[in-house]
């Protein structure tokens, strides 16, 4: 008899860190996931939106809809870094953006945050939401239909860093939708910063994945360049495909409850720290602990280097 395969919906900021693009890459290749759609987010989702759709289709997953949601956090201005790029109109180019090989792909009409409100409308009880972004778009999809909520399996999200004192990327870029995730009542699963940075490429493997040759390896190798001449990386981390990896084999990380206040007070904006009991702002979820890197890491390999 067949396995039952999980449905999951990605919600990403793809285009600036490559490892949105490899979570998407493992995704398409693990039969044991079902990808009902992906959703895009923060600063230009529509041109993520088409760096998704163009990634898939190299995949031969035309079929995945791919829809753009919040370009903006819900509440606070995000400043303009010093190498970030603009277009005409003032909007973000993303670093991985390629005119020439994604420009011609559109995006389904559907606004993301509604199309992860009907989905979950429609499965209830079946989805499993993998946010691996800024939380702005699933924070908006539950502030406007709060039903939802009962109905997500679970949220296994990349963010935050809990044993550490600085704030995480995508925690950081709106704090107030990851609090509103947070204590949301949903079962949610958080792999941090502290956990992902142990899952590491080195350099023989990034030129043994650009040897490839496939399609869909000729365009993740062609962002990855992009990224690394951009922001003078050498060596990718596995931060959102560990969080994907983590739904397909939930023993590759370790989790435990833990109460935790995403902090929204100035100068501590988007700190996720461990409280020792319920207090105002805080929820109890699940926070990885540890991580059997090689073991996912020679998973990840055999899965996507292919």
């Amino acid at each position: 008899m067949e396995a039952i395969r999980q449905k999951i919906i990605i919600d990403t900021d793809i285009g600036d860190d490559i490892d949105d693009a490899f979570a998407l890459a493992l995704a398409v290749h693990s039969p044991e996931l079902e990808l009902i759609g992906v959703t895009t987010v923060f600063r230009n989702s529509e041109i993520r939106a088409k760096m998704a759709k163009a990634l898939l289709a190299s995949y031969g997953r035309m079929d995945i809809p791919v829809c753009a949601g919040m370009d903006i956090p819900l509440l606070q201005e995000f400043s303009d870094r010093d190498n970030d790029t603009f277009d005409a109109t003032g909007r973000l180019i993303p670093c991985q953006y390629d005119c020439n090989t994604m420009g011609d792909f559109k995006p389904e009409k559907e606004w993301g945050p509604d199309f992860i409100i009907r989905s979950i409308l429609e499965n209830p009880g079946q989805i499993i939401l993998i946010p691996i972004g800024p939380l702005t778009n699933v924070a908006a999809a539950i502030r406007k239909c709060p039903e939802i909520i009962s109905g997500i399996k679970k949220i296994v999200l990349m963010g935050g860093a809990f044993h550490e004192d600085f704030p995480e990327w995508n925690i950081l870029c709106d704090p107030e939708a990851a609090r509103i995730v947070f204590t949301s009542g949903a079962d949610i699963y958080a792999v941090g910063l502290d956990v992902t940075m142990k899952c590491r490429l080195n350099m023989e493997q990034v030129r043994q994945f650009e040897s490839l040759g496939s399609e869909g390896s000729a365009i993740l190798s062609g962002m990855m360049k992009n990224w690394f001449a951009h922001y003078q990386f050498e060596c990718p981390v596995l931060h959102d495909p560990l969080t994907v990896g983590c739904v397909i084999k939930p023993d590759f990380v370790k989790f435990r409850q833990q109460e935790i206040l995403v902090d929204l007070n100035e100068g501590e904006r988007g700190k996720t720290k461990m409280v020792s009991s319920p207090e105002k702002g805080s929820s109890g979820i699940q926070i990885a602990e540890n991580v059997e890197a090689e073991k996912y890491l020679s998973f990840f390999r055999e899965r996507v280097f292919t």
